[in-house]
């Protein structure tokens, strides 16, 4: 079982999220197209982190995965370093942080959400497909390269 919320960035935990993404990232792409992040810049004001814990842990309740959404400033946002920890997947922990996103931008009146997602990483295509993200050409300072691919969400 768990539970998603809104939480603060600067945490161990999402520390450790985003190490876990960043291996990820690096077993699939080549440095160039690799962007690390860390939890200061998903402190800004403009970013919103949804976190998954585990809610049956009797120890506590463990950071299971976490998204950003950008507030891009023009009525969308973007949906930014989502990670499952591999030791948790295919149990719906994407499912559930990509819709708390998605319920977190029309909350906030954005009219869609984008996101850009490497060629290689086919199980979170399949999830974006699934909650009824669509391609799109790139957005922002985005630009076309040979391993990303960009989607886009109506709400």
């Amino acid at each position: 079982m768990f539970s998603v919320a809104k939480e603060p960035a600067d945490q161990p935990e999402i520390q450790r999220l985003l190490d876990l993404s960043d291996a990820v990232a690096a077993s699939l792409y080549p440095g160039a197209f690799r962007q690390p992040l860390n939890c200061a810049t998903l402190s800004r004001p403009d970013i919103a982190l949804y976190v998954a814990r585990n809610t049956a842990d009797i120890e506590g309740s463990r950071a299971l995965g976490c998204a950003a959404l950008l507030d891009l400033s023009d009525g969308t946002a973007e949906l930014k370093r989502m990670i499952v920890d591999p030791e948790y997947a295919n149990r719906g922990i994407g499912s559930g942080l990509v819709h708390a996103a998605l319920e977190g931008a029309r909350q906030r009146g954005m009219r869609s959400v984008l996101l850009e997602v490497g060629i290689r990483n086919i199980k979170a295509r399949r999830l974006y497909e699934r909650a009824g993200f669509r391609d799109r050409g790139p957005f922002a300072s985005y630009r076309d390269t040979p391993i990303a691919t960009f989607m886009e969400i109506s709400l």
